[in-house]
């Protein structure tokens, strides 16, 4: 073996060591990231169950109960506005929160060759 090719296959083996010492850092890093994940998503579960439209029917009957017709409209009028927003943002968050398994339909993408 020549100088060069040893010196080459140090090289390598201090790339390969170096490689596998980034690879435990970003598991580490991810699973760090994933369990503070955990919380927000099961916030959006909530969130979701909760802009559901019989929770918002039952709620808007004990508010019409409580406060009286005059001041239910109003409030209602501005949880309507809080609803919309809530469904929009859960909405642009994709399928978070959807059933393990689902996947989402990849994106198509046209192609200068006819999608061939």
């Amino acid at each position: 073996m020549t100088k060069r090719e040893s010196a080459t296959e140090r090289r390598r083996a201090q790339l390969l060591a170096r490689s596998a010492r980034l690879r435990e850092d970003i598991a580490r890093t991810s699973a760090s990231v994933t369990g503070r994940l955990g919380g927000a998503e099961r916030s959006i579960k909530v969130a979701r169950a909760i802009t559901s439209t019989p929770v918002l029917l039952a709620a808007g009957a004990a508010l019409l109960a409580y406060a009286g017709p005059a001041k239910a409209i109003s409030l209602v009028g501005r949880g309507l506005v809080g609803v919309n927003l809530l469904r929009r943002v859960l909405s642009a968050l994709g399928t978070v929160g959807t059933a393990p398994g689902a996947a989402r339909d990849p994106i198509r993408r046209e192609t200068s060759d006819g999608g061939q």
